[in-house]
Parts: C-alpha cells; structure tokens; sequence
C-alpha cells in the first residue's frame, strides 16, 4: 500500500524520535531544515545533550528552508531551522522566527587553491565562464572547479545582494550546480581547486582545509562583518508555530540563549542577535 508523502514523513520524523529515544529521556527533539545551520546547530546539540539527560536534540540532513516551512507547518516538529529570515506570506501563515545570528558568506577554495583574494568582477568571471584556470588569476595553475547554487539558495542570494551581476547571472558550461550545502562541501574536500560559496559555519563540515578567500580585499571574518566592512552574509535561525514549543524545545532555546550557547555561536563565526552592524 502507498503512503502519501506528509504521512510518510511523520512517520518518518515519527521513527526516528523512537529510534533514538532513552527510557530515562522525557522527550526526543528533531529539528529539520536548511543546511546553512545545520553545523553549528549540530555542534549546539551535543553541548545540550552532554549537559542534561532528560532531553535529546536531533539535527537531521538537510531538507532545506522549504522543508522546515513544511514539517512545522504540518506540525511534524515543533522547530525547524532555516537560512534566512521569513517572507511576509510566511509570516501570515502563522509561523515566528528566532534568529541565531549572522554569519559571513565565504567565497572558498579546495585546498589546493594559493589565489587568497578575487574582486567581485573576477567571481562574476569565473562563474559566467571566462575565467577558467587558475593561472589567470596569478594562482597555481589548475581548472577552476566552480561549484554554483540554485537561484532560492541563500547564500546566492547572499552574494547577489553585493554583486548585482550576480543576480540573473547565466553559469557557464563549467560550473556544476548543487541543489544542498552537503553537496557543495562534499566537492570542496574532492576537489583541490574546487570553489564555491556557503557561509562561515557551515563550512567548518569540511573535512579538508579549503581555503578562505577575501572579495574585493576584504577577509571574510566575524570582526569585519561586525565592522560592516564585509557586505555578503545570511541570517542563521529557527521557526515555530504559535504555542507550538514543546518542553524539549523551550528548553534547547534557552540553552542557544545562555552565555554558553552565545559563545559556542561566536566561536563558529556568527554574531548573535542584537550585535552591533
């Protein structure tokens, strides 16, 4: 028998709280949705976890912000975790936002990239298909594998607040487009001379040492987008329905809150709410 698609991923949301789920554990939290959190929320997780038994915060992969408007919409979980803040409709369909913070859009290289800096005219270049090797850049010679976003992704939209080009920018033949973050770090560990965008924390997934290039010489570093002198950035946070926070949810909400949790989200790059810039 075929199950429609919301019921088969309630039940879905549904197994794995009871997988995980402890006898001793009142409640089991799973907080689906975007991959430009899922890092630094994961790493918040365990800090919550290994403080306390009586609850369990679970961060799945990816579904995207469509999939946490969903999930929460449909009252499949109490939170869900988004890459940007929420639309007007969205905000008429009832659902409130928290914010985590803002956290830099970094333009990164594979480890084998030695170019530290590109303008914004050179990224457009780069990804329209002009610039092709590194070598033109002054850089170690080597194909530059650009790895390209989807027009709703918000770290695109992200650099095209900053780079107009950027906008309604056509991808040369080139470029490899992903619809997920874990797809674009995935290509940044394969490839040595890969490039792409995705904010700060997110980028901490990797698992080799990819590199950070300033735009337009500015370095992309908390302190500079705390000075307002790096422009390219997204905004970190989680939804919810009105009376929807459940005891596990209220509860990891505080911990985000905490002193504790304001220095976990700094140490990862993010400026907590309420910061100055």
């Amino acid at each position: 028998m075929m199950l429609n698609s919301g019921l088969a991923r309630a039940l879905g949301l549904a197994l794995l709280t009871f997988v995980l789920a402890g006898t001793s554990r009142a409640e089991d939290l799973v907080i689906p949705g975007s991959g430009n959190p899922e890092y630094v929320l994961g790493q918040l997780a365990q800090a919550f976890n290994a403080r306390q038994s009586q609850h369990r915060v679970v961060v799945p992969p990816s579904t995207g912000t469509a999939g946490a408007l969903r999930d929460v919409g449909e009252g499949l979980s109490p939170l869900g975790r988004v890459g940007r803040t929420l639309k007007d409709d969205e905000r008429k369909q009832g659902f409130l936002y928290v914010s985590l913070g803002r956290d830099p859009v970094v333009i990164a290289g594979g480890a084998g990239v030695t170019v530290r800096n590109l303008s914004t005219s050179q990224l457009v270049d780069i990804y329209s298909g002009k610039i092709t090797n590194w070598s033109d850049l002054g850089g170690k010679a080597a194909p530059i594998r650009a790895v390209g976003r989807e027009n709703s992704d918000a770290s695109r939209q992200a650099v095209a607040r900053v780079i107009k080009a950027f906008k309604d920018i056509t991808f040369g033949p080139g470029v490899k487009i992903v619809n997920l973050d874990p797809q674009l770090l995935a290509l940044l560990d394969r490839y040595p001379s890969s490039l792409g965008f995705l904010n700060r924390s997110a980028l901490a997934a990797c698992t080799t040492k990819v590199v950070h290039l300033a735009l337009d010489g500015v370095d992309p570093t908390p302190e500079n987008l705390e000075r307002g002198s790096y422009p390219a950035w997204v905004e970190l946070g989680l939804i919810h329905k009105p009376n929807g926070l459940t005891p596990a949810a209220r509860a990891f909400l505080d911990f985000i809150r905490s002193p504790e949790g304001e220095r976990m989200l700094r140490r990862y790059g993010i400026l907590p709410p309420g910061g100055p810039g």
